[in-house]
């Protein structure tokens, strides 16, 4: 067979998929591995034409059982001691991952302390260290006292899955420890020498190069340099990402292709004889690695560019997808759940995409700018076809993991990727010159600095270009399947001269594949058709409901929110509710409620109103002095503090969320009882509350919340917001019509629920939005005990994660995030 290697590295990635997808015990995949084994001996010797095909499944049995061994070897008795104070002894076996308000360590525990005696205990940890100055390196052997957990399973669909994230690192508990005396140094340990050597190298070469730069110069520097991310803000990160050269900050091939090429320069610099060059740039290049660290895009790029350099030394042929295949195996037999990583992925996509794609895109270009003066064509072309390639083959996996893509990447890259090679060489020019003498690097940094000033410039600057970063749902597998076909379909029409038969087929078959693709596309559309949906969002303890209509409105009842939010912007609404609402393919919303200032139903707005467009906005009016009209809300008029209760405070982040939806164009609206909302054909919204101010024992702003009732044909909705019993009395006393199907429990489910409202509103499905282990008792018993006796389904997000009703008036779908 043609490439066998590739052949039995695609069998063996095939055992790895099918390990994920089955449950298969490790004595089954043995005892069908030694049965294949047995027939391939037998007919190797007999020489039966069936043996390749044994081998082939041999392979696939190996990705099976090295897949599954790397699951049972993560699996430690720690997670036994979950949510619980333990004290640990362990060893740190990589290099931290300092952040800038705390950080994170690889722990091997060995110990655990139980009933004042140290029991034997193995597993893996991921340390977490917050207010504790002090910073332990690789091999430290520590003690540590906190809180081990396991991590929480995602509530949304779609959402990040931390733990299975952790778990294919073979990491199961997370301890969190704080301050300095959780913390106690027991001794260093004999680790890896020469791996401790090159953290440690690392360590003063990122010292000395940063020393006389910004925080924010250093931060992107040792990212493009060291590959270290830890201290780059968010804001830079969002930059880089939005403008497709994220790749930038973490090493990867494009960085062990300028070190290598450094290498080989400075040995024919020296006049090296070319037989030593291999020999000599083996260790620099394994050594880099180290330093960099071994996640998939560094291991990847190093093990195929020794084999390249390896083939040129011994004169060998150079075939780039053997080299592909042979630098997956390495990694995949190492670590065969590296597969599912991202950065794996992502490497190797960008790769294929460069050595398959880059050559074809390169002739085409070259073909269509041979009217360039000199030979400008040729370097433009290639200049052109590596980018683009990389992101033909990489926007299915950019889609499906970030939901974005960027239109400006090709152009980024041809203008930043240069001035990378230049930033390297000074860093590492800066390094080097201050281990010599600490002085000299800060006057090499003098032109650093300058160059990547220019740098972010030039990221800042495509970063703001209109429709540099689209954001899209996540794509299907059928779309990705259809797209990376069709590159295929690409390649071969662009590769090579077709007699006219042979081109008239592959027209024919162009034309077959379109057809095709737009008949899949069609099926597999997500055609909202009659159904109205409504998203009961898991934000914690907040509140965050999506409806969307049949006809693409989108309504959102508040934003969720964490404490904290409203000061520093970030929480619920950048990490929760916005990539939800971009996953599903949510671009605009057409009416945003707030039902009252509580930073656990609006915190996250100052998110959603950066990230989408709002048409309406409701809110209610909370005080008498408090307007909200066309015109623009100045703090100066609306001042946080007014209202007629001293136990709440409008926050100023509130206020200036307001002002600026106004600012933005939104329609802000105050809304009271018996207004109505026609949101969309069949769909129409009623106000229930507020109605008038209503003073109680209860929380204030609680009591002004906006509670809705939304009817769809023969189904209705209450949205209950936090209205108190003060609210829900006034509610029964003005006799409005509350029966409805669906009731979202007021206030997270607490005590504060009167039973006259149930047995007014009558529901079948009650939902209540809380979060795990919150510390108001929320939700109460007694409200739960009062739903269930009429006859009411519960759910509730902190158990099941979020809830989705869909309906077409007739009859109702539930759907939970954690089923």
């Amino acid at each position: 067979m043609d490439r066998p290697l590739v052949v039995l590295v695609a069998c063996y990635i095939a055992g790895i998929l099918i390990c994920e997808l089955t449950d298969f015990q490790m004595s089954f995949i043995i005892a069908v591995a030694c049965i294949c084994f047995l027939i391939a001996l037998t007919g190797y010797f007999l020489a039966w034409r069936g043996v390749r095909q044994v081998i082939l499944l041999l392979f696939l049995l190996l990705g099976l059982s090295m897949s599954r061994l790397a699951i049972v070897a993560s699996e430690t008795p720690l997670v036994n001691y979950s949510n619980q104070q333990v004290t640990l002894l362990g060893q740190i076996i990589a290099e931290p991952d300092v952040r800038e308000d705390k950080v994170y360590y690889l722990f091997e525990a060995q110990e655990i302390a139980r009933g004042g005696e140290n029991l034997s205990i193995k597993g893996d940890v991921r340390l977490q260290v917050t207010d504790s100055a002090e910073v332990y390196g690789f091999g430290d052997v520590l003690q540590v006292s906190g809180l081990l957990a396991r991590p929480e399973l995602p509530g949304n669909p779609g959402a990040f899955n931390y733990r299975t994230y952790l778990e294919r690192q073979g990491i199961r508990v997370i301890l969190y420890a704080r301050g300095e005396k959780a913390i106690e140094k027991v001794f260093d340990s004999h680790s890896n020498p020469v791996l401790k050597t090159a953290l440690q190298l690392k360590q003063k070469l990122s010292f000395t190069a940063t020393r006389s730069l910004t925080p924010a110069q250093a931060a992107v520097l040792n990212g493009i340099v060291f590959g270290t991310q830890g201290q780059i803000d968010r804001e830079t990160r969002l930059a880089f990402t939005e403008t497709g050269i994220v790749h930038i900050l973490s090493v990867s091939g494009l960085h062990i292709g300028l070190v290598l090429g450094g290498v080989v320069g400075l040995l024919r610099l020296f006049r090296i004889a070319p037989g030593l060059t291999a020999p000599l740039a083996t260790p620099v290049l394994v050594f880099y690695v180290m330093m960099t660290g071994f996640n998939p895009a560094v291991l990847r790029a190093g093990i195929m560019a020794l084999l390249l350099l390896w083939a040129h030394h011994l004169g060998r042929a150079r075939d780039w997808p053997t080299t592909m295949a042979a630098a997956a195996l390495f990694i995949l037999l190492w670590h065969p759940l590296q597969l599912f990583h991202p950065g794996f992925q992502l490497s190797f996509a960008a790769t294929l995409g460069i050595l398959y794609l880059g050559p074809l895109l390169s002739s085409a270009c070259t073909k269509l700018l041979h009217n360039l003066p000199g030979n400008l064509s040729r370097p433009i072309s290639l200049a052109l076809a590596v980018p683009l390639a990389a992101q033909l083959a990489t926007i299915p996996l950019v889609a499906w993991y970030y939901n974005m893509v960027s239109p400006v990447s090709v152009l980024a890259n041809l203008v930043a990727v240069p001035l990378v090679g230049l930033i390297m060489f000074l860093g590492i020019s800066a390094a080097a010159a201050g281990l010599l003498w600490l002085p000299l690097a800060g006057f090499v940094n003098i032109s650093n600095g300058i160059t990547m000033d220019l740098f972010m410039q030039i990221v800042t600057f495509f970063q703001g270009l209109p429709g540099a970063v689209v954001y899209v749902p996540t794509p299907s597998l059928i779309l990705g399947a259809l797209w990376y076909g069709g590159l295929l379909f690409a390649g071969r029409f662009l590769a090579g001269d077709y007699s006219t038969a042979s081109r008239e087929r592959l027209y024919g078959w162009t034309a077959v594949g379109a057809v095709f693709s737009v008949a899949l596309l069609l099926i597999w559309m997500p055609w909202g058709g009659s159904k109205l949906s409504v998203h009961f969002l898991d934000t914690g303890q907040g509140d965050c409901i999506l409806i969307q209509t049949p006809g693409g409105r989108n309504m959102l009842i508040d934003t969720g929110g964490w404490r904290g939010e409203f000061q520093s912007g970030e929480g619920a609404g950048e990490q929760v509710v916005t990539p939800y609402l971009r996953r599903i393919g949510v671009r605009r919303l057409d009416v945003l409620a707030l039902t009252h200032p509580h930073e656990d139903h609006c915190g996250g707005a100052t998110a959603v109103v950066k990230n989408f467009t709002v048409g309406l906005a409701l809110v209610p009016q909370v005080d008498d002095k408090i307007y909200y009209g066309s015109s623009a809300i100045e703090t100066d008029e609306v001042k946080p503090g007014m209202t007629r209760s001293n136990e709440d405070e409008i926050p100023v982040a509130y206020i200036s969320i307001l002002n600026q939806m106004i600012r933005n164009g939104t329609s802000v609206r105050t809304a009271g009882a018996g207004e109505t909302l026609k949101l969309d054909r069949e769909v129409y919204l009623e106000v229930l509350s507020p109605s008038e101010m209503t003073e109680g024992s209860n929380s204030f702003l609680n009591n002004r919340s906006l509670v809705l009732k939304m009817t769809y044909r023969h189904k209705s909705f209450i949205f209950a917001g936090d209205m108190e019993i003060e609210a829900q009395g006034d509610l029964l006393r003005r006799e409005t019509e509350l029966k409805a199907n669906i009731l979202k429990v007021p206030h997270h489910g607490s005590r504060f629920l009167l039973s006259e409202l149930v047995a007014q509103v009558r529901p079948e499905v009650a939902v209540i939005t809380v979060g795990a282990h919150n510390n108001f008792g929320h939700p109460a018993q007694a409200t739960l005990d009062l739903l269930h006796s009429n006859g009411t389904k519960v759910f509730r997000t902190d158990q099941d994660g979020a809830v989705i009703i869909k309906t077409d008036g007739f009859g109702t779908e539930v759907e939970t995030g954690k089923s």
